[in-house]
C-alpha cells in the first residue's frame, strides 16, 4: 500500500467523531428528542402488550368485520351501534398488510398510534410555547409534554386493548390538525391547512370524539387571533371547518345506532364525572389524595379536591404567566374533550371506562408543560437538566408504576385466555374464566383500577373463534362452588352463565374437555379437569365399594416436577352417599409429598350426580416435587363418616401407582 493510498483512507476516529457530532446536533431538535422520549416510554410501559391475546369487544367486532363487505362496512354501524368505518377499514387493511387480524399485529397498531399521539403532543407544546419562555432549550418542553402524555395513567386501557385504538388515533389526528393549521396560518403554505381539513374530516369517521377536532381548530384560530399569533389577523378558513363539522355531525346522526351515552344526568353524576376528569388532569399529584385520605381518615373524593384545587391554581398562575398560548390551548383541548363524557355518561359507567379520559391527556400535558416552563426559568441554566430529571421522576414514576401494575393484570388475564384459545379438543367447557380483576390496593382516589378482559356481552365461542378460526368450539360457565378464595393481591369476578351442580353436570356431558381456572397471586391459568368418556373394555383395575370401578389410571411427571394423574372412573350403580376420592403422593420413604383429594373433575362432578354406567376421565394435578421415585395412593372414602371404601383385590382399599420424576 502506497503512502498516497494510506492518506486517502478515511480515519475511523474522525468518522466516529463526525457521526457523534451529527447525533449531538440532531438530538436537541424537538422533533427528534420528543420522538425518542415517546418511543422509549411507549416501549417500556406497553411493549409486553404484544404478547397479549385479544379480549373484550374484540371478540365481537372481529367476526363482524370479517363477515361484511366493504360497502356494508361504510353503510352501517358497528355491532354496538357506533359509526366508525375508518377505524374498521384501517383494521381490515392492516390485516391484509400483516397477514390477518392476529393479536400481535393489532397490539402493535395500538403502540404505533400511542407513540404518534405522544410525539405530536410534544411537538404541539414546543410550537405553542413562547420562544425563550420555557427555557433556552426548546427540546425540553417537547420531551416533557411527550413524557406527560405517554405516561398518562388512564391510557392503559386504551393502549392495551386493540378495540380502543380509536382513542390514540383520534388524539394523534387532533394534534396533527392543530399543528398543520398553525403552520398554514403562519404562511408556510395553504396545503398545510388542507391537511388540517383532511384530518378533521377523517377523525369523526374513526371515533365520535373526532367530531370535536374541527371545533378545536376553530377555537385554535380564535386563540391565535387573541394572542396575535398570525401575520394575517383574519381568515375565512374557520368557516370551512365549521361546515365540515356540520356535515360530519349530520352523517354521524344519520348512521349511528344506539350507544351507551345519554343526556339528562342527575347532579350527582355530573359531580362525580367532573371529579374523575379533574383527577385525570392532576394525575401527577392525585395519588397524594389517597394517602391524605388514609392519614386523616377522610373521604377520598374530598381529599382529591383538597389536592386538586391548589394544584390547578398553581398550574394556572404559572402557565398563564409566561406561556399563556400553550396553557390556554391545553385548557381549551381539555375542556372540549372532557365535556361530552362529563354530561352524557352515567358516573358508574364512566368510572369503569378510563379510556374515555384518553382524549383529554394532550390538553393536560400542554398545561403541565406550560407551567413547568415557568418553574424552570426561575433557575440557573446549569440546573435545567437536573431539575427536569427530578420533576419527571416525581411526576411520572407513580403513574408509570400504575401502568405497569395494569399490564400485570392484563398478562394474568391473558394467560387464561391463551390457555382457552390453545385447547386442542373441541367443544370445550371453560369454568370460571375471569370476567373482571380488581386489585386490592388503590393508587388513585376515583375510578376502576382493574381490568375487564371478558365482559358478559362476549361469549367463549367468540373467544376461541377469534384466536383459532374454529366455530362453536367452547362454552363458559361460572361455577362459584369451586371458586377459590381471593388471592392476597386482587379480587375476581367470574365469566359465563351461572351454573349449579345439575347444570354443570349437563354441560360436562356435552364437552370433550373441561378446564378449570386457577387463581394464584401472580398468575391466572387453566388446568384440565377431564371430561366425559366412552366405556373402556377390559377388567377394572379396582372396584370400590361395589359401586365405582377404576377402569384405567395413568400418571406422568413433567419437566417442572409436577405429577399428573389421569383416572377413568365408572359408576356401576347409583351412589347415594357423599363419597369422594383421595390421591396422595408419597416419596420413597413413604412420607406425604403432595395430595390432590376431592370429587372428580377437580371437585366439579361428585359421584352422586353420575348416572349408572357413566364413565368420566378425571385429571388431577399435584404440587411440584423434587426428582425421585414416588407412589400415588388412590382410593375413595365417605366425607360424612371418614370411612374408607373397600376395594377388591387391593389391600387397605388403596390402589398404588408408581411414578418417577426425572
Amino acid at each position: 500500500m502506497t503512502k498516497d493510498t494510506r492518506a486517502r483512507r478515511p480515519n475511523s476516529s474522525a468518522c466516529s467523531t463526525r457521526l457523534r457530532e451529527r447525533i449531538q446536533r440532531r438530538l436537541p431538535r424537538p422533533a427528534v428528542a420528543s420522538a425518542l422520549v415517546a418511543l422509549a416510554l411507549t416501549g417500556l410501559l406497553y411493549g409486553d402488550t404484544l404478547a397479549l391475546p385479544l379480549f373484550s369487544d374484540d371478540l365481537v367486532q372481529i367476526p363482524w368485520l370479517e363477515s361484511i363487505s366493504w360497502r356494508e362496512l361504510w353503510a352501517s354501524p358497528s355491532p354496538y351501534g357506533y359509526y366508525r368505518p375508518l377505524w374498521y377499514s384501517l383494521w381490515r387493511l392492516w390485516g391484509v398488510l400483516v397477514g390477518g387480524l392476529h393479536p400481535p399485529g393489532l397490539h402493535l397498531l395500538n403502540l404505533i398510534a400511542h407513540f404518534a399521539a405522544a410525539w405530536l403532543a410534544g411537538l404541539l407544546a414546543v410550537t405553542w410555547m413562547r420562544r425563550g419562555a420555557a427555557c433556552p432549550r426548546p427540546y425540553i418542553p417537547a420531551c416533557l409534554a411527550a413524557a406527560l402524555f405517554a405516561v398518562f395513567p388512564f391510557s392503559r386501557q386504551a393502549v392495551a386493548w386493540p378495540g380502543a385504538v380509536y382513542n390514540p388515533l383520534v388524539s394523534a389526528m387532533a394534534a396533527g390538525a392543530v399543528l398543520s393549521y398553525d403552520r398554514g396560518r403562519q404562511g408556510h403554505g395553504q396545503w398545510w391547512i388542507g391537511l388540517a381539513l383532511l384530518l378533521a374530516g377523517l377523525a369523526p369517521l374513526t371515533y365520535e370524539a373526532g367530531l370535536l377536532v374541527a371545533p378545536l381548530v376553530i377555537l385554535t384560530e380564535g386563540l391565535g387571533w387573541l394572542q396575535g399569533r398570525w401575520s394575517r389577523r383574519y381568515s375565512w378558513w374557520p368557516l370551512a371547518f365549521a361546515g365540515l363539522c356540520a356535515a360530519a355531525l349530520a352523517l354521524w346522526r344519520a348512521m349511528r345506532g344506539a350507544g351507551v351515552t345519554s343526556f339528562g344526568l342527575n347532579p350527582s353524576d355530573l359531580y362525580h364525572n367532573a371529579a374523575y376528569l379533574v383527577q385525570g388532569l392532576v394525575y401527577p399529584v392525585a395519588p397524594l389524595a389517597q394517602r391524605l385520605a388514609a392519614w386523616l381518615e377522610l373521604d377520598t373524593e374530598l381529599c382529591l379536591w383538597l389536592i386538586a384545587l391548589p394544584t390547578l391554581a398553581l398550574l394556572a398562575w404559572s402557565g398563564l404567566k409566561r406561556n399563556r398560548s400553550a396553557f390556554s390551548l391545553g385548557a381549551i383541548w381539555f375542556a372540549l374533550f372532557a365535556l361530552p363524557p362529563a354530561v352524557s355518561m352515567e358516573a358508574d359507567w364512566f368510572a369503569l371506562a378510563p379510556r374515555f379520559l384518553y382524549m383529554t391527556a394532550a390538553g393536560g400535558a400542554l398545561m403541565w408543560t406550560a407551567a413547568a416552563g415557568d418553574w424552570i426559568t426561575r433557575l440557573r441554566r446549569s440546573w435545567h437538566t437536573p431539575l427536569i430529571v427530578v420533576v419527571l421522576a416525581a411526576l411520572l414514576i407513580p403513574a408509570a408504576l400504575f401502568v405497569r401494575d395494569g399490564m400485570h393484570l392484563y398478562r394474568m388475564a391473558g394467560e387464561s385466555i391463551w390457555d382457552a384459545a390453545e385447547a386442542t379438543q373441541s367443544p370445550i367447557l371453560l369454568v370460571n374464566l375471569p370476567m373482571r380483576i380488581t386489585p386490592h390496593g388503590r393508587a388513585y382516589p376515583l375510578g376502576f383500577e382493574g381490568v375487564t378482559p371478558l365482559p358478559m356481552r362476549v361469549t367463549a365461542e367468540e373467544l376461541v373463534r377469534v384466536h383459532t378460526g374454529i366455530r362453536d368450539a367452547a362454552e363458559a360457565v361460572a361455577f362459584g362452588i369451586v371458586a377459590a378464595d381471593d388471592p392476597p393481591d386482587y379480587d375476581y369476578q367470574l365469566f359465563g352463565r351461572e351454573a349449579g351442580w345439575e347444570e354443570l353436570a349437563a354441560a360436562v356431558r356435552q364437552a370433550r374437555a373441561v378446564y378449570l381456572t386457577r387463581y394464584e397471586n401472580k398468575r391466572i391459568h387453566l388446568v384440565e379437569a377431564g371430561s366425559a368418556s366412552e366405556p373402556i373394555s377390559g377388567e377394572p383395575l379396582a372396584r370400590f365399594g361395589d359401586r365405582v370401578a377404576l377402569l384405567k389410571a395413568e400418571c406422568t411427571c413433567d419437566a417442572r416436577g409436577q405429577v399428573h394423574l389421569t383416572a377413568h372412573w365408572q359408576v356401576e350403580t347409583s351412589v347415594k352417599t357423599d363419597a369422594t376420592v383421595f390421591a396422595h403422593l408419597l416419596d420413597s420413604e413413604g412420607a406425604l409429598a403432595a395430595q390432590a383429594d376431592g370429587y372428580p373433575l377437580l371437585g366439579m362432578l361428585p359421584f352422586w350426580l353420575w348416572e349408572p354406567g357413566e364413565v368420566v376421565r378425571d385429571t388431577r394435578h399435584f404440587d411440584p416435587v423434587q426428582a425421585g421415585e414416588y407412589t400415588i395412593r388412590l382410593g375413595m372414602w365417605e366425607l360424612a363418616t371418614g370411612e374408607r371404601w373397600l376395594a377388591d383385590n387391593q389391600p387397605d382399599g388403596v390402589m398404588l401407582l408408581p411414578v418417577r420424576c426425572p
